[in-house]
C-alpha cells in the first residue's frame, strides 16, 4: 500500500473508486492484487454500479452492413456536442450475419445472431465477459420457426436476468420460454399468443415488464397495441394507445417507448411540407385513462422514423438519407449525429456501462468461440456460419 493511501481511511478510498467512471477503474485493476481484488467483490460492484453518474449511451445495430458491431451514442450534457457513434466491436464472434441487441440491463447486453438467434449472448463491454445462452430442452414441433422474439430484463424479486423468447410457428401455434440465469435453464410458459409483434417493436423493458408495438388478434380485431409480458405473473397484457388526434387522409405511425421512466409512445405524422412528432405518456402505468401529451414538435418531411428515447428525453430520429439526428424535448434543439442509420429491425436501447459479472461467463480471449453450440433448432446453413 503506498503512502498516499495510509493517509486516508480505507472506507473513504473505497468510497471514493465507486465512484470513479467503469473506464478508469478497468485501468486501476492493475495497481495493486488488492484493488484488483477489491473491484471484484460483490459489495464493491454493487456500490459501484448504484454511485455511477456517467451519461447513457444508445445501443442499437447499425445499417451500414457490419457484421460483428453495435453502434453507440453518447447522449450529452447540456451545451455540450453529441459525439458520433462508436462502433463497439465485438471481437471474439466472427459470423457472416449481423446481430442483434435485444436488450440490456445494469452494463449487460444481450445479443442474438439474426436471422433467429440460433446463438444468444450475455456481454459486458466494459470486462469483456461473455456467456452463451445454453440449448433449450423444451419440446418443439415439427415445423420450424417463422419468427422470434426476444427480451432481457432484471428480475428485482428473485434478483436474476431472465430472457424471454416467443417463437412463431404460424397463428395460433406458438411457444414462450423464458431463460434464468440463475439456474442458466429454460423453461416453458403455458401462455396464448394472440398477437403479432412487429419487426421492430420496439422493446421496452419498464416496471418489471417487457413492453412491444404489435397487432392484435382475435378479440383485438388486428388492432395496433402495446403488449406487455410481466416477468413475475408471466401472463400477457394489451395496452391500449392513447387516441391521437388525426385528420381525414392523416395516416399515424407510433412505436412504444419509455419517457423519463414512464411508458411512453413516439407517434408522428406528415401535415403539408413537414411532418409533427407527439410524445405522449402513461402516468399511471396501466391505466389507459392517463394517457397525457407530454410534447409535441415540427421538422421538415426529409425526417423520417423516431427510434427511440434517451433516459433524459432525448428523441432519436432518422432522416430519409440515413442520417441519424437527437431532438431534445426540453431545450428543443436539434443535433446531428452523422450517417449511421439504423437497421430497419434493430430496436434501440438506453445504456450505462457497469463492473456487474455474468455467473458462468467466460472473459474474451480465454475461450474459444468455435466451442458454442447454436440451438439446431433456430438454425439455417444459410445464415450461420462460423468461421
Amino acid at each position: 500500500m503506498s503512502k498516499e493511501e495510509e493517509e486516508l481511511p480505507k472506507d473513504v478510498i473505497i468510497d471514493i473508486l465507486t465512484r470513479v467512471p467503469t473506464k478508469h477503474i478497468l485501468r486501476f485493476k492493475s495497481v495493486s492484487k488488492t484493488w484488483n481484488t477489491l473491484f471484484q467483490t460483490p459489495s464493491f460492484v454493487s456500490k459501484h454500479t448504484h454511485n455511477q453518474t456517467q451519461l447513457p449511451a444508445l445501443l442499437f445495430t447499425p445499417s451500414d452492413g457490419t457484421t460483428n458491431a453495435t453502434g453507440l451514442i453518447s447522449l450529452p450534457e447540456a451545451q455540450k456536442p453529441i459525439r458520433i457513434p462508436l462502433e463497439l466491436s465485438i471481437p471474439f464472434l466472427n459470423i457472416c450475419k449481423p446481430l442483434r441487441v435485444l436488450g440490456t440491463c445494469n452494463g449487460i447486453v444481450c445479443l442474438g445472431v439474426l436471422p433467429i438467434c440460433s446463438i444468444i449472448l450475455l456481454w459486458n463491454p466494459c470486462t469483456r465477459v461473455f456467456k452463451d445462452l445454453p440449448v433449450s430442452r423444451i419440446s418443439r414441433p415439427p415445423n420450424g420457426p417463422i419468427k422470434v422474439v426476444l427480451g432481457f430484463g432484471y428480475d428485482k424479486v428473485d434478483e436474476d436476468y431472465k430472457v424471454l423468447r416467443i417463437v412463431y410457428y404460424g397463428y395460433p401455434l406458438s411457444q414462450v420460454e423464458v431463460y434464468s440465469l440463475g439456474t442458466d435453464s429454460w423453461r416453458e410458459v403455458k401462455t396464448s399468443v394472440k398477437f403479432l409483434v412487429f419487426e421492430s417493436g420496439s422493446s421496452v423493458f419498464l416496471n418489471g415488464a417487457f413492453h412491444w408495438t404489435a397487432l392484435g388478434f382475435e378479440e383485438m380485431n388486428g388492432k395496433k397495441l402495446i403488449v406487455g409480458f410481466g416477468l413475475r405473473e408471466e401472463v400477457f397484457k394489451y395496452i391500449m394507445p392513447p387516441k391521437f388526434e388525426v385528420g381525414r387522409g392523416e395516416k399515424f405511425s407510433w412505436n412504444v417507448v419509455a419517457v423519463n421512466g414512464l411508458l411512453g409512445v413516439i407517434g408522428s405524422v406528415k401535415r403539408g411540407t413537414g411532418k409533427t412528432f407527439e410524445v405522449w405518456v402513461m402516468e399511471e402505468y396501466g391505466v389507459v385513462s392517463s394517457w397525457m401529451k407530454y410534447r409535441s414538435f415540427e421538422v421538415g418531411a426529409q425526417f423520417g422514423r423516431s427510434l427511440g428515447c434517451g433516459l433524459n428525453g432525448q428523441v432519436l430520429v432518422e432522416k430519409d438519407d440515413s442520417e441519424l439526428v437527437m431532438y431534445d424535448l426540453d431545450s428543443q434543439q436539434i443535433k446531428n449525429i452523422g450517417n449511421h442509420g439504423v437497421a430497419y429491425w434493430s430496436d434501440v436501447f438506453n445504456y450505462v456501462g457497469s463492473l456487474l459479472p455474468i455467473k458462468g461467463g467466460k472473459v474474451v480471449g480465454r475461450f474459444n468461440l468455435s466451442r458454442v453450440t447454436p440451438d439446431p433448432f433456430f438454425v439455417r446453413k444459410m445464415d450461420l456460419t462460423i468461421e
